[in-house]
């Protein structure tokens, strides 16, 4: 290994191509540090950078007490045009269904109000909406809609349309912002998505608005072993993620 790159990022390079062939696939158990220090011929401290990074980056999941685990690919979805989930799933040779598990106004003393951070008399819509691929849960959504933005979201019946396709006819935004990483899902959430304590999950927190104006703030919750997020774009300009055309996915 003798290229112009930090060791560091040589070993990510390494483990990337590693678990894109699926060399090490879903829910493999990385060698210890010392093992790979041996491998690379480096430094235990290198090959923790590598690894904290590929966490960060949402590719690696640490359990404590029992190691360090690959989120593993399945489905693939543009991160800054994120796709509508019942369109990944056709795509991919599935059959889409949704279970709506809330859809509501919410109350003016409710804490889902400052996901928007809207004055207090304005109203925002909440559903939270779990999403299956041939009868196994995919992704579990919940999004806060600024109502005076997309007064009609309440009607919908989103057994018959997403929230993601209303919304993208609906609305216009002018900024999105994603964040991503790997997380632990809460009881409810492991509940509902068919999966144990120890199961990394992925965490897109999605976020847009309309001349400064909150429209939507969304999280998207997958299991780590059956969704996978990516991003292709042309590098044209840091303004493809700060400040995206309005046909954006919302």
């Amino acid at each position: 290994m003798s290229t112009d790159q930090p060791l560091y990022e040589q070993i990510k390079t390494v483990i990337d191509r590693r678990i894109e062939a699926e060399e090490w696939p879903a829910n493999f158990q990385v060698p210890s540090e010392e093992v790979l220090a041996g491998e690379f011929g480096t430094s235990r401290l290198t090959v923790r950078r590598a690894l904290r990074e590929l966490q960060a980056d949402g590719v690696l999941m640490r359990i404590q007490g029992r190691g360090t685990f690959v989120i593993g690919p399945r489905m693939q979805c543009a991160v800054f045009n994120l796709p509508d989930i019942a369109e990944e799933v056709a795509l991919s040779g599935g059959a889409h269904s949704c279970r709506v598990l809330q859809h509501s106004i919410l109350g003016r003393d409710s804490p889902g109000r400052n996901m928007l951070q809207l004055p207090p008399d304005e109203v925002v819509f909440h559903s939270r909406l779990l999403h299956l691929e041939d009868g196994t849960p995919v992704q579990l959504e919940d999004r806060y809609v600024n109502a005076s933005e997309a007064p009609g979201y309440i009607e919908q019946d989103f057994n018959r349309i997403t929230p993601h396709s209303w919304l993208l006819r609906e609305t216009t935004v002018t900024t999105v912002d994603n964040a991503i990483r790997a997380i632990r899902a809460d009881e409810e959430a492991r509940k509902l998505l068919q999966i144990d304590e120890n199961q990394p999950c992925l965490l897109l927190d999605r976020s847009t608005w309309r001349e400064g104006i909150p429209v939507t703030r969304s999280r998207f919750i997958y299991p780590g072993d059956r969704y996978r997020l990516r991003s292709t774009h042309e590098a044209r300009t840091s303004r493809i993620v700060t400040t995206p055309s309005a046909n954006l996915g919302r």
